[in-house]
């Protein structure tokens, strides 16, 4: 199946989509260890503004990378050429 997204926005999106995981992680920690719904509700919104800016950092718009975010759920061609794209530390 040929999702007819271009290499460069594959690439931008696993780009995108490893530093969001990261961010994620990150931030599920901290969430954890505060105390007050309120301390929770801050770290909740500044991983979201986080995970925006990476996105856009790439050149991407939060439409686009959710787009193609999605569609790599239902195709698996795609979601490997996303995987590959994420970068790995090390």
């Amino acid at each position: 199946m040929d999702s007819g997204y271009s290499n460069d926005t594959v690439a931008k999106v696993g780009r995108a989509l490893g530093q969001v995981v990261t961010i994620q992680q990150i931030y599920t920690q901290e969430v954890q260890s505060v105390g007050t719904d309120d301390e929770k509700e801050r770290l909740t919104s500044q991983a979201e503004q986080s995970a925006v800016q990476a996105i856009q950092q790439q050149g991407l718009s939060i439409s686009e990378y959710n787009a193609v975010v999605t569609a790599a759920d239902t195709d698996p061609d795609l979601e490997q050429r996303v995987l590959a794209a994420v970068p790995t530390e090390g």
